[in-house]
């Protein structure tokens, strides 16, 4: 049995007037899930792919009808105590993932979009890891109604769509889905509403613009997953200086990305696990020298 200390920052108070929560450990293959996860957090932030607002989740490797991710904090400031698990089944907390004794009502609260990776899971039995972020270079394109073409090998995933990613579109779902008197925030906050998101997928590409929103990412592995979206966030740069430089060329040519092939090659080759470990260790290298972050499995 292993004990780690809470961070007072992002524990509740009425967690704290439990005392010192005990951390009971799961088996190793959550363990391992749960220190990618903390990584993930954390890397995205230092990355500017997320900031205060934002979350990555993995599909529980010991029961695929349940997922992991963290409670409602900043990613930047998760740790094994942040961790929840939930039933894909209307994202309903279980517990705590390594304080079992925090069951739940009691789980502090949760992202109101965790129906985005419990919709997901459900619909993509052999996805195991979901981003949804904030990117805003990536809103730019869904706002202007483009989605995004993979413009270089490592954004492969990206894909090659003729009208490029597919765009989630708020102000167009039904009243079936979204009703008049309900809420029209953008927020992907019940089942429906993540359904509708999980529908917009093509296979085609494993990324879903929100338009005004961000974007939605599906992976196979939380590193894999967290490699996608910093690279998705590299391809709108690339793909925006490259529609400004065609419109300033003769004739105004926009630019036409990767080819299928080369797309689907490229995201093998890269999303390799040689080449996945490779960033991994770069990235968690970087993150280990800020006090900010804290992997409190891994250090």
């Amino acid at each position: 049995m292993r004990f780690v200390f809470v961070q007072t920052l992002i524990i509740p108070s009425a967690l704290l007037l439990q005392g010192w929560a005990q951390v009971v450990s799961p088996s190793m293959n959550v363990t391992n899930v749960a220190i990618d996860l903390l990584d993930g957090s954390h890397i995205l932030h230092f990355l500017d792919v997320v900031d205060a607002f934002g979350h990555v989740s993995a599909r529980n490797p010991d029961n695929s009808s349940q997922f992991i991710m963290s409670f409602a904090v900043a990613p930047a400031l998760t740790t094994s105590q942040s961790l929840v698990t939930y039933e894909i089944d209307n994202a309903t907390a279980v517990q705590l993932t390594f304080n079992t004794s925090v069951t739940g009502d009691a789980v502090p609260s949760g992202f109101l979009e965790r129906f985005i990776h419990s919709q997901i899971y459900k619909a993509f039995p052999n996805i195991t890891g979901v981003v949804h972020a904030h990117t805003l270079n990536v809103i730019a394109f869904a706002a202007a109604e483009i989605g995004l073409r993979a413009q270089m090998g490592s954004a492969g995933s990206v894909g090659t769509l003729v009208n490029g990613t597919p765009i989630f579109d708020f102000d167009t779902l039904p009243t079936s889905i979204l009703p008049e008197d309900a809420p029209h925030n953008l927020l992907i906050g019940n089942e429906a509403l993540g359904d509708a998101l999980a529908d917009t997928f093509d296979n085609g590409s494993e990324v879903v613009l929100m338009k005004g929103h961000g974007m939605a990412i599906r992976g196979t592995s939380v590193r894999d997953t967290v490699f996608r979206a910093f690279y998705t966030m590299q391809n709108a740069d690339v793909q925006s200086t490259a529609s400004l430089l065609g419109a300033l060329a003769m004739g105004g040519v926009p630019p036409a990305g990767l080819s299928p092939r080369v797309a689907m090659d490229a995201t093998v080759t890269f999303e390799s696990d040689s080449l996945l470990s490779r960033a991994w260790a770069l990235w968690t290298a970087q993150v280990d020298q800020v006090p900010l972050y804290v992997n409190d499995l891994r250090n």
